[in-house]
């Protein structure tokens, strides 16, 4: 029996380190995809103040700026949720970023790439970058859908559907946390 319980940690163990591998391992090969082909190697980051896009790569103090500059329309978006959702779930959206390019969010994924690099443990930075990503998507889909609530048989309030939304965004801002904590970047 104590045979078993030492070759399930031991299986554990090896399926963990086998995730980290493969997850690592990916990460590399997608590196070397991106990179081998320049033209989908760059997003494109508006900057609202001159209204011009640029190729160019972040420096870290941009990325800081911009990851900055995200998290404080975070913290914005939930000081005044009530009021911006009032403006109709495209406004909403606007502060995710996902609806034009004045938002601090704007251009978040690019940032964090940068930020990657002052990761100690690139996996869970990974993960928690996907989670921003994820909360944002969320958050933008049930913005999206509270547009569209009135004029559907759902019979469903378009409150439910910010209040789903900002659900994500508590979750966003928690995240957002984390990962700036884990690369050492005040707020």
């Amino acid at each position: 029996h104590n045979n078993y319980k030492k070759s399930s940690s031991s299986s554990s163990s090896n399926n963990n380190n086998s995730r980290r591998s493969f997850l690592q391992n990916s990460l590399i090969f997608s590196g070397i995809i991106i990179t081998s082909n320049p033209s989908t190697s760059k997003a494109v980051v508006m900057d609202a103040s001159a209204n011009r896009g640029t190729l160019k790569d972040l420096t870290m103090e941009e990325a800081e700026e911009r990851y900055r500059a995200g998290r404080a329309t975070v913290d914005y978006l939930l000081k005044n949720y009530d009021e911006i959702c009032n403006g109709g779930g495209d406004n909403v959206r606007r502060y995710l970023g996902t609806v034009g390019t004045t938002s601090g969010l704007f251009g978040i994924s690019k940032a964090m790439k940068t930020l990657a690099e002052k990761a100690d443990d690139i996996v869970e930075y990974t993960e928690l970058s996907r989670e921003i990503e994820q909360c944002i998507e969320q958050a933008d889909g049930s913005a999206y859908m509270a547009i569209f609530v009135t004029t559907s048989t759902s019979y469903t309030p378009p409150a439910k559907y910010f209040g789903d939304a900002k659900i994500e965004v508590k979750r966003l801002a928690k995240a957002m946390d984390g990962l700036a904590a884990m690369v050492g970047l005040s707020l």
